[in-house]
């Protein structure tokens, strides 16, 4: 019998001051090809904070808690605790706690049901980490099936080898060559979720003219490595590397 998939892989429950910790291994466990519920990238404005949070609670198979000194604190946390906690108990929903810059006393003293889970460590390697949980989800499988990145609309348009369309899928369509001449007031331009100022996108212009990703006639060509230079960055410099650009 098929087990029915639900839309989330993982929920992650973390404190605030963890985002950028929670958001590191949110974007590990994405690369291997799991679908995560991630508070920055999947609630949206006009969301019900209480609802959203409930809904990405039920819609995920797995809960990973990033359990710090600061979640130790919160009431927010402390409530995302108990849902996991009880579909834990009563839905068999797997938990991974990870355990950042806290040890087994601080556990047992805050929740002494959590101390009896077997937890991964932030001090571990990231790739570990999210290697392990990988593991379990999908059964220690040999082989996990994952989306090239060749096949993200997002990666093509930025690789120069893909268009999107303006606003609707009905307004016209542009790739990342117009979009570098696109007017000043036509930016930010937002893009799958993430906002690419004009500077953004010459950037991903250098990489395609320094690494030579996509052939580029010679006439749009000069004009891109003139605007690139425009923004400060001589492509044609042997010594230009776009990697290290800030």
């Amino acid at each position: 019998m098929i087990e029915k998939q639900k839309p989330y892989d993982v929920f992650i429950s973390y404190a605030t001051e963890d985002e950028a910790y929670a958001e590191k291994v949110a974007n590990s466990l994405k690369s291997l090809g799991f679908k995560i519920w991630f508070a920055p990238a999947t609630l949206k404005v006009g969301d019900s904070l209480l609802s959203s949070i409930n809904a990405g609670l039920s819609a995920s198979k797995y809960g990973l808690l990033i359990l710090s000194a600061e979640y130790m604190s919160k009431s927010w946390t402390e409530y995302e605790l108990n849902v996991l906690h009880r579909q834990y108990i009563e839905s068999d929903k797997k938990l991974f706690p990870l355990w950042h810059d806290v040890d087994k006393n601080q556990i047992d003293k805050w929740n002494p049901a959590f101390s009896g889970i077997v937890a991964l460590k932030s001090s571990m390697k990231l790739s570990l980490i999210t290697e392990k949980i990988a593991n379990v989800i999908s059964q220690n499988a040999p082989i996990r099936g994952v989306t090239p990145s060749y096949e993200n609309p997002q990666w093509r348009f930025l690789q120069g080898r893909g268009e999107l369309l303006a606003n609707s899928d009905t307004g016209g369509a542009f790739n990342i060559f117009e979009a570098a001449e696109f007017p000043d007031k036509d930016f930010p331009l937002y893009i799958y979720g993430r906002l690419y100022s004009k500077k953004d996108i010459i950037i991903e212009i250098a990489k395609i003219i320094v690494y030579q990703s996509y052939n580029l006639s010679s006439e749009r060509r000069d004009r891109m490595v003139r605007l690139c230079k425009d923004y400060g960055f001589d492509t044609e410099d042997p010594n230009f590397d776009p990697a290290f650009i800030d």
